[in-house]
């Protein structure tokens, strides 16, 4: 876990890059989402104050290499899913029903990774209850990983700081919603240079 640093020194320079989520190649996918900032911190090298340094010679050295660090967002994914949940449409025929925020789970939240993850449910929902997962970059909320919010709870979990594998369940045939057959896995990954999500990989079927 990073943690954010709460003072700048010398020579700070922050730089503003837009961040927006386009998930591709997603049957029955959404768009993208909210468009998210994302804000990154450069600090000089403790070598140098300065562009360049001095030898003892007086002969100017190589110039200092800048490290650059993302900035990290709540550390509670409670919180950081908190507003996104409440604002989070129901699904057609489920418009009485409320997200169980009380009950997300927050096990795959990371607020410095640059992919992580929020999973919800509806409030006494069943085993075929609509399920949402929540993509946040660096703690910034981005959207939901699909349109559509597919029933069953999915196995969500991390493949690297920047990727999120996503197994869906699904029925088949003669199977009872307490245990579908059918699976679906779908892999979203942050590409830092587009300042997006890609998936690759499939969802549940149409039903």
């Amino acid at each position: 876990m990073r943690t954010t640093r709460h003072s700048r020194p010398a020579g700070l320079l922050l730089i503003v890059a837009g961040a927006s989520l386009a998930l591709a190649g997603c049957t029955g996918g959404g768009g993208g989402g909210p468009t998210a900032t994302v804000t990154r911190t450069v600090t000089p090298s403790n070598s140098a104050s300065s562009s360049s340094s001095t030898t003892g010679s007086g002969t100017p050295g190589p110039s200092s290499t800048p490290t650059v660090t993302p900035s990290c967002g709540p550390s509670d994914g409670a919180a950081a899913a908190a507003g996104p949940i409440a604002d989070l449409p129901l699904p057609a025929g489920l418009e009485s029903a409320r997200w169980d925020a009380s009950n997300a789970d927050t096990s795959v939240y990371d607020g410095c990774a640059a992919l992580s993850a929020v999973t919800v449910s509806v409030v006494d929902g069943t085993a075929s209850s609509p399920v949402a997962i929540l993509l946040f970059h660096d703690g910034t909320y981005l959207g939901t990983a699909t349109k559509e919010q597919y029933p069953f709870v999915p196995q969500v979990t991390r493949e690297s700081a920047g990727a999120i594998r996503v197994e869906y369940r699904y029925p088949q045939g003669a199977d009872s919603n307490a245990d579908p057959s059918g699976r679906a896995t779908a892999t979203y990954t942050w590409d830092d240079a587009a300042g997006r999500v890609e998936m690759s990989g499939d969802v549940p079927p149409a039903r």
